[in-house]
């Protein structure tokens, strides 16, 4: 039976927001070489956008696969709470995108590893002789601030007549934030948003955002939606 598809959109952050810590950034203070903190510092001050950070520290990163591949199996995880999360957005025929300035090596892994079926869309990298190999595919031609430019996939979102939940915690979730319409958020984004006076639910983990969702969230946007579609210009 075909199922209408809601005109509430779910779009969401991967490291430190879907897993328990920043995945990228702990590959870079494990494996990169001297000089990276400078680096990392500028990228802090707002002098260098992450794409070109992370070209430069990567060039100072020596790393094998295997070692790569065991180091992410072993000391990350997926938010518990995360698949219910998922499910229920199945059941509300809600649509859920990660968008992440991480890389695909380490969300497959991660993916594969807890059985976590969703698209997603981020940086590239490959493991070349012990040396990383990073691609943009999905970078703004205006800005380079991010490696993948969250706010123009979520332009497209928007120009498709959809309501976008945001869920994140970092810089390049800074945007993105102003432009939708929920805002879940924690760490750097929540202070962003305190700043900004954006309105924004806070939260530790999915269990906080199932909550919120079961309660009242998904209710009333789901409502909202239902009206909109049921109104007429006729009396």
């Amino acid at each position: 039976m075909f199922r209408h598809q809601s005109d509430v959109v779910v779009l969401c952050d991967f490291d430190g927001t879907i897993t328990n810590e920043d995945i990228g950034f702990n590959i870079i203070q494990t494996f990169a070489g001297e000089g990276w903190h400078e680096i990392e510092d500028a990228f802090q001050r707002g002098e260098k956008g992450s794409r070109e950070a992370l070209l430069e520290i990567f060039a100072l990163t020596r790393v094998s696969k295997e070692t790569l591949t065991r180091f992410v199996d072993k000391h990350f995880h997926v938010d518990p709470h995360f698949p219910a999360f998922l499910d229920l957005c199945h059941t509300k025929n809600i649509a859920v995108t990660v968008l992440s300035d991480g890389f695909d090596f380490y969300i497959d892994l991660m993916f594969e590893k807890f059985k976590v079926d969703v698209p997603y869309l981020a940086n590239k990298l490959k493991v070349v002789d012990c040396s990383l190999h990073a691609d943009f595919p999905h970078s703004s031609g205006q800005c380079g601030a991010c490696g993948n430019c969250k706010l123009d996939f979520a332009k497209n979102v928007k120009k498709k007549g959809k309501k976008i939940i945001y869920i994140g915690d970092g810089y390049s979730d800074k945007c993105v934030s102003n432009l939708a319409d929920v805002v879940f958020a924690k760490d750097v984004l929540a202070d962003y948003c305190r700043e900004q006076g954006t309105d924004f639910y806070p939260f530790t983990g999915f269990d906080d955002i199932l909550n919120v969702c079961r309660e009242k969230l998904f209710a009333n946007l789901l409502e909202w939606e239902g009206k909109d579609e049921n109104s007429s210009g006729c009396s």
